[in-house]
């Protein structure tokens, strides 16, 4: 066992709490070859502005060098030693939130990326606006959480569906520093989340909206019409049709894989294909090329670009003047609601959506307008 060498116990200096003074922390550590203690002070402390930071940082700093100098930390230039003590680690709020920002984003799907990544920019200029910058990630805690997000509900006036999706991302964010023990608690942990009111977004079409738009979209663009079905019996997400390539399509056994990297849940799975869509797909001649997309771009090896049918499809029914809730991604709704109109159980059409739990598609159903169960028409009479 290594003997405990004498030392000082490290302290801060604070001027007398003047800000324009140069703060530091002071400890005595032992040296070996001049058999003495030796001075030593860190100056980083003033890489803080306020006094309040400063205060906050130095505590840290001195418990976790005065630990260190109990352990038995000295000075040998003998010896291959690691000098704990000047490497003993501290986050400013901005390097804390782009150290977990680039740990998550190994873990995210390159659309999800950058929703991350605009929420660590508006955090990180309101903080330059509160001249917090250079915090210390351990000193923001639930109030000031609390305080960015009023900011955002109230200055910004963002949606409270949007603001509860920026603290979901920064909850997420911080849950990666707890884990790795750069913070203790999480301080997004603790605010509660706003009542957020039913979307009209992308809402589903009635059968008379449904034969008006085939009849124009059948006659102007057979690929639109081919990548809407793909939408409306697969209850695939637009950007998954997208990106399907031939090889994904499993005709003898009537299922599409669809691959994690492409897939809004980010898993493996399959859907159905209907048979009234099998037929037409199995008449349609596909080329048998696996490194081939089903929608191809023009030089064939890309998927067609992320936004061009919905471009198509909003210039094709904007003669319907039906209005911005009514969208490409209607047609998944739409064919949910048909579905579950046609008598299919739930369980087929939680299968069919991909949903994790019978409840996340009772929800779903729910926003639809789908809270009555059609069964009960089949109640015999008394």
């Amino acid at each position: 066992m290594e003997n405990i060498y004498p030392f000082k116990t490290a302290r801060l200096n604070d001027c007398e709490g003047d800000l324009s003074g140069r703060w530091y922390i002071e400890f005595y550590v032992w040296n070996v070859q001049k058999n003495k203690l030796e001075r030593k002070r860190f100056y980083d402390v003033n890489n803080y502005v306020t006094s309040e930071e400063r205060i906050s940082y130095a505590n840290r700093k001195v418990s976790e060098i005065n630990g260190l100098l109990k352990e038995g930390y000295h000075i040998d230039i003998n010896k291959v030693y690691d000098t704990e003590i000047e490497n003993v680690k501290s986050y400013t709020f901005t390097d804390a939130i782009e150290y977990a920002l680039k740990i998550k984003k190994s873990s995210l799907r390159d659309t999800s990326y950058p929703s991350y990544k605009s929420t660590v920019k508006i955090i990180l200029k309101w903080l330059k606006n509160n001249r917090m910058t250079t915090l210390d990630i351990t000193y923001f805690d639930k109030l000031k959480a609390i305080h960015f997000d009023d900011y955002l509900l109230v200055e910004r006036k963002y949606a409270a569906k949007t603001v509860n999706g920026h603290i979901s991302y920064l909850k997420s964010l911080f849950q990666i520093l707890v884990d790795r023990e750069v913070i203790l608690n999480n301080p997004f942990k603790g605010v509660s989340k706003h009542k957020e009111a039913d979307s009209r977004k992308n809402i589903a079409y009635n059968e008379e909206q449904i034969e008006k738009i085939k009849k124009i979209i059948v006659e102007n663009d057979e690929q639109l019409w081919l990548f809407i079905q793909f939408i409306y019996y697969c209850f695939l997400r637009p950007n998954e049709v997208r990106q399907l390539k031939y090889n994904y399509l499993k005709l003898d056994d009537r299922k599409i894989f669809i691959p994690q990297h492409i897939s809004k849940n980010g898993k493996d799975g399959f859907v159905s294909i209907p048979e009234r869509f099998d037929i037409e797909l199995k008449n349609l001649k596909f080329l048998d090329n696996e490194g081939e997309y089903v929608f191809p771009s023009q030089d064939k090896l890309k998927p067609i670009s992320k936004n061009m049918m919905g471009e198509r499809y909003r210039k094709l029914i904007k003669v319907l003047k039906l209005g911005n809730e009514y969208t490409l991604y209607s047609w998944k709704h739409s064919g949910v609601v048909a579905a579950y109109k046609a008598g299919i159980d739930i369980k087929t059409i939680q299968s069919q959506c991909r949903h994790q739990s019978l409840e996340q598609t009772d929800i779903y159903l729910k926003s639809l307008g789908l809270n009555l169960n059609l069964a009960i028409n089949k109640m015999p009479e008394l």
